[in-house]
């Protein structure tokens, strides 16, 4: 009778359900291994039938974007590593913080254009949206996003096989408010503008007057590639260093929370940039991982390469000239959007990685 789990499972709950006075002899006839892992199975069961919907939602999100992670919370950075994270909220110091901010207010146009993305450096911006009257200063706040778009999906994630994980945008806010995840998953969404409930966020920002000229604006929208996101991130997470695809520019405009930044220069290598001479054996390279532990051993080993690092607050713009190596963490959580782009100032650099890539092409074939 008790050779299933089930039987076992059965049997234990009408103990609990009975008091003990029908299946007592059940209970006590059983070994206690048995016991155990059935007593173990029932409280699982329970606790899962207990879920909300969201988490639940989130439960299943987790499974198909990091199938082989079993525990989200591992590293503890939401408790016991807590503090370490919070150190990121300051620069320390010592640190090349040398990334220049400007007011928009005193930087036209064409001065951006020759003092940083001819020269291919990168830079903030300040007050581009209060500057430029953007509505998402009052309409992407989690109160109004939540009350115009709590049932619109958003991609929150990939699968293995690259198929998109979403969520609808209630669910997501609930995990946002309450998860301890070491790295949480992150609205990172560039179909918003298609879908017809999500189109009007169109009219809550524009494309800073800096970044209009962009080639790949000739090719026409159906065309292109993924080059717009829309992005909702609880602190701690992020993205991990990378290069933007073709040479293509970036800029990234904070409507609300803090982020902290890391650049490297075209030259440096990509194992060096990554972390990748410096993790060790079972460590995990999600963003948190990369700025709490593998940044500053990155400091100490290569000390003579150029580490640029700053914070980024609401309201101001980051450019991240094309073949620049660069990653990212939410200090706070945090909405935003951000666009690459072959911007014609840095015509010369596009070039040059499109050729790079177009021979590396040839070379595989």
């Amino acid at each position: 009778m008790f050779g299933s789990s089930n039987a076992l499972v059965w049997s234990i709950n009408m103990f609990i359900l009975s008091g003990g006075d029908k299946c007592a002899n059940v209970w006590f006839a059983l070994p206690i291994e048995a016991v155990a892992a059935s007593v173990s199975t029932l409280v699982i069961a329970m606790a899962d039938s207990k879920k909300r919907t969201w988490e639940k939602r989130v439960d299943d999100a987790r499974k198909r974007h990091r199938p082989s992670l079993k525990n989200w919370s591992r590293d503890g950075f939401a408790t016991t590593r807590n503090p370490d994270f919070i150190k990121l909220r300051h620069l320390e110091r010592g640190l090349n913080t040398s990334i220049p901010k400007i007011d928009c207010s005193k930087l036209s146009v064409d001065d951006f254009r020759k003092r940083y993305e001819a020269l291919n450096l990168p830079c903030i911006l300040t007050n581009i949206p209060q500057h430029e009257e953007w509505k998402a200063l009052q309409n992407w706040t989690f109160d109004s996003l939540r009350r115009k778009y709590s049932d619109h999906m958003f991609k929150c994630g990939e699968d293995d096989d690259g198929y998109k994980i979403k969520m609808k945008l209630k669910y997501y806010l609930s995990y946002l408010e309450n998860n301890q995840d070491d790295s949480p998953l992150y609205i990172f969404d560039s179909n918003f503008y298609e879908q017809e409930d999500t189109k009007p966020m169109m009219d809550d920002f524009k494309v800073p007057s800096y970044f209009t000229e962009d080639l790949f604006s000739l090719v026409g929208e159906s065309k292109r590639p993924p080059y717009r996101w829309f992005l909702v991130g609880p602190e701690r997470s992020g993205t991990t260093v990378h290069i933007d695809p073709l040479g293509t520019s970036a800029w990234n405009t904070l409507i609300s929370g803090r982020k902290r930044w890391v650049l490297f220069p075209p030259e440096v290598s990509k194992r060096v940039a990554k972390g990748q001479d410096v993790i060790n054996k079972g460590e995990d390279d999600e963003a948190i991982n990369y700025f709490v532990d593998l940044l500053p051993r990155s400091r100490q080993s290569h000390p003579d390469i150029q580490i640029l690092e700053c914070i980024q607050e609401p309201g101001e713009t980051i450019y991240v000239p094309g073949g620049w190596w660069h990653g990212v963490i939410n200090l706070e959580h945090t909405v935003a959007i951000t666009q690459v782009e072959a911007l014609v100032g840095a015509l010369s650099f596009f070039i040059k990685a499109f050729a790079l890539t177009e021979l590396l092409f040839i070379v595989k074939l």
